[in-house]
């Protein structure tokens, strides 16, 4: 799947992030997880508005993505009113490379002020094969995580 968003000053293109197999046991995240099946949370997609403050993300917890809509948190900023929301969600940091393998970043919300106006803390841990998201509700309304 190929993405294309457009800013001011940059061009991104996402694709499907690779990952090296390894046989070292996965942490427990990888199969403790909230699934969460949403064809809304594409970074190509806009409709009604809403937001992740109430419904899945009001709790902090690993989740995984899994739709049509994506299945990672787009890597780059995505533009304003995508994604069922208007001020997209797209995770600033580095994925694991390493099955098992946990980094930390940033999750940005693009909106009136930049890219990156908002901001909320992630993880994220390669799952030999998918990845899944340490998320918490983003700061206010009408702030959405957006996949690829």
């Amino acid at each position: 799947m190929i993405f294309i968003a457009t800013t001011t000053t940059t061009v991104c293109i996402t694709t499907s992030i690779t990952s090296t197999v390894t046989t070292t046991p996965l942490p427990r995240q990888c199969t403790n997880y909230t699934l969460v099946n949403d064809s809304t949370r594409s970074a190509g997609y806009s409709g009604p508005f809403t937001c992740d403050l109430s419904g899945t993300f009001n709790i902090t917890g690993w989740f995984r993505f899994d739709s049509l809509g994506g299945v990672i948190l787009a890597n780059c900023a995505v533009p304003e009113n995508s994604c069922s929301t208007q001020a997209s969600g797209w995770y600033s940091g580095v994925y694991p490379s390493t099955a098992g393998g946990t980094t930390n970043g940033t999750v940005c919300f693009n909106w009136y002020y930049g890219t990156c106006s908002y901001t909320a803390t992630a993880s994220v841990t390669n799952c030999n094969g998918y990845y899944v998201f340490y998320l918490g509700p983003p700061p206010q309304c009408n702030l959405r995580y957006c996949t690829v």
